[in-house]
């Protein structure tokens, strides 16, 4: 059949408008229905994109044709003899990776947000002009950076792509503009970045590192089913996130994890942007290739629910920081420090008493991508929790079986029952693999952690594998786990206070029975004074390091235009931050357990002791 045609044209850069032109060769003779999706692979929220269409018109042989908007994402244009031509104006000016951007500056987009659906001819091949603004409403030089395959377009150039039907069509972001391009080979195949905005950094040492990652990946699993990959990176002042693709991933950034020129080590920063690029390229395998039942039948209209989506970003959130250590970026007490900082996330969640995660998976949709007042209460993070389940599961399997299987058995088992031919997932697959993978009876494990809330029992399991678990209060709002440093102070109190701002600072967070909750402070309250001295965040962590449990403070904030006064009364400091160390005198047995495991060195052994 006759490809469908798109022309994309950032036409309207100031207004951050998108004109989108549609051509159906052979349209519905009993009239064409279109829709436009109302959430994008990879992200689990309802955002309905059609909330962007400014103007949608038809024509065919130059006449008009009648469309009818049917209800908030759906279209039916009236019969036509000929093809059918459909022109949109969609309004840009999300920043996010998920949606489309547009200004003097940059373009960006998925084809969720601006190409429409045609009804029966979904599995139809697709051609697509990129095309180029007028250079007059632009600054600088715009290129064009994608993985669709060129047609008609020199690379990293405007012109003529093409995709096999409308599913890829949606599954390659388009970054348009001024950008850095840092290529390099992993797996035996080409990679490149296009950095967006990302000002002076070290691009051959990214380019190593990352390259050094995705081998390490590329080994897990045995093969790189794509045959180039590409990262799309808007490095902003304080960005972060991302989203996966078959083959590409759009990523945010802030400046400062970008790997300075000359500069000696990996800053915390640069490490947490690696975790970021790993977890996106194993998605390559786990998500985007190994794809839940739920997604892979979605229309993409309405949410798509299912049990395990844990599965999917908690096992890919274990895998991003492990990659790091098997690639040799980072080292064994680092990655472990990284592992506490997940351990004291979950620590620092009450809702983890209150939610599974089946139900964190299943809900997605409301309770974590709509997060309210009462969410640290009531809900626990798939990705988080996700994450420390699948380490759990991986130290049993390794532990039950004496080392014979692993969680990287488990998924190189899922990768060749289902993800080589992308075959879509059940739910519960992973379950009855892991069980017959290992030969061991794993219901009483699944039971616990997946469908009943509560604790992860690591810290026994890490003793098994010579690594000490211990807990100990914060020495101070930015820690948030991991080994602290020489001259750190720990609190002596413990207020329950957790802000945001400087004057007037605003209560983000009170979680069940801390002395806020307590003292009937609520989140989004603003503080004007402890014990009459002007509320600042340093004023509070000063108060938690000088005073004493039992004590009280006079509090007093504004919630909406009203003054209030509470008395709040000190509690001692509270054990939730996590620190994990290899414990130098583990016996031959265990030691051999946690080389096979995190391949640490004696020599790295000795170094963290």
């Amino acid at each position: 059949m006759t490809p469908l045609h798109y022309r994309i044209e950032p036409a309207e850069p100031a207004a951050h408008r998108f004109h989108v032109a549609l051509t159906i060769q052979h349209p519905d003779p009993a009239g064409q229905w279109l829709t436009l999706p109302a959430w994008i692979p990879g992200s689990y929220l309802v955002r309905d994109f059609a909330r962007n269409v400014l103007t949608l018109v038809a024509e065919s042989g130059g006449e008009p044709v009648q469309v009818d908007q049917v209800d908030k994402d759906c279209w039916r244009a009236a019969p036509a003899t000929g093809p059918l031509t459909v022109l949109m104006e969609v309004h840009a000016f999300d920043t996010s990776v998920r949606t489309a951007y547009l200004d003097s500056e940059r373009g960006f987009f998925n084809a969720t947000s601006l190409c429409l659906r045609v009804a029966g001819q979904e599995h139809v091949p697709c051609t697509v002009d990129l095309m180029a603004p007028d250079a007059n409403a632009v600054t600088g030089r715009w290129r064009v950076a994608t993985s669709m395959r060129p047609v008609e377009a020199e690379p990293w150039g405007f012109g003529r792509y093409g995709c096999e039907h409308y599913d890829d069509l949606i599954d390659h972001p388009v970054e348009m503009g001024e950008f850095e391009i840092v290529e390099f080979v992993a797996g035996g195949r080409p990679h490149a970045f296009a950095m967006t905005g990302a000002g002076r950094f070290d691009a051959d040492a990214l380019a190593a590192d990352v390259a050094r990652i995705c081998d390490a990946q590329v080994a897990l699993f045995g093969e790189l089913p794509c045959d180039r990959y590409l990262f799309l990176n808007n490095v902003t002042a304080d960005g972060y996130g991302g989203l996966e693709h078959r083959y590409s991933s759009a990523l945010a950034s802030p400046r400062r994890a970008m790997p300075a020129p000359g500069g000696s080590g990996r800053s915390d920063d640069y490490v947490n942007f690696l975790g970021l690029v790993s977890h996106e390229y194993f998605h390559l395998w786990n998500v985007r290739r190994l794809m839940p039942a739920a997604v892979a039948n979605s229309s993409l209209t309405a949410p798509a629910y299912f049990d395990d989506l844990w599965a999917y970003e908690g096992i890919t959130s274990y895998y991003d920081d492990l990659g790091l250590l098997r690639a040799g970026v980072i080292d064994a007490p680092r990655y472990l420090d990284l592992l506490a900082k997940q351990m004291t996330r979950l620590e620092r969640n009450p809702g983890r008493y209150r939610q599974s995660l089946a139900e964190s998976s299943r809900l997605a949709w409301t309770k974590f991508y709509q997060q309210d007042a009462s969410a640290p209460n009531a809900i626990v993070s798939y990705y988080n929790k996700g994450a420390l389940v699948a380490c759990a599961l991986d130290l049993t399997l390794r532990r039950e079986t004496d080392g014979a299987c692993s969680l990287d058995d488990v998924m190189r088992t899922l990768w060749a029952r289902y993800g080589r031919a992308m075959k879509p997932i059940p739910d519960a697959a992973i379950e009855q693999i892991a069980g017959e993978v290992s030969g061991l009876d794993l219901t009483d494990f699944f039971d616990a952690m997946i469908r009943t809330a509560g604790e992860v029992p690591l810290p026994e399991l890490l003793a098994d594998f010579g690594v000490t678990a211990s807990v100990r209060p914060a020495t101070g709002p930015e820690d948030t786990g991991g080994r602290p440093g020489s001259d750190s102070t720990g609190p002596r109190c413990w207020t329950g206070l957790s802000v945001k701002g400087q004057r007037q600072p605003r209560l983000t967070t009170v979680v069940d029975d801390s002395p806020a909750q307590q003292a009937g402070l609520a989140a989004g309250d603003r503080l004007v004074a402890l014990d009459f001295e002007e509320a600042t965040p340093g004023v509070i962590r000063a108060l938690e390091q000088r005073r004493a449990p039992g004590e009280t403070v006079d509090v007093h904030a504004i919630r909406g235009d009203r003054l209030l006064h509470r008395q709040l009364s000190l509690a001692p400091p509270q054990d939730n931050t996590w620190t994990l160390r290899m414990d130098t005198g583990a016996d031959e047995a265990v030691a051999h357990r946690r080389l096979a495991w995190l391949g640490a060195s004696v020599a790295q052994v000795s170094e963290a002791g």
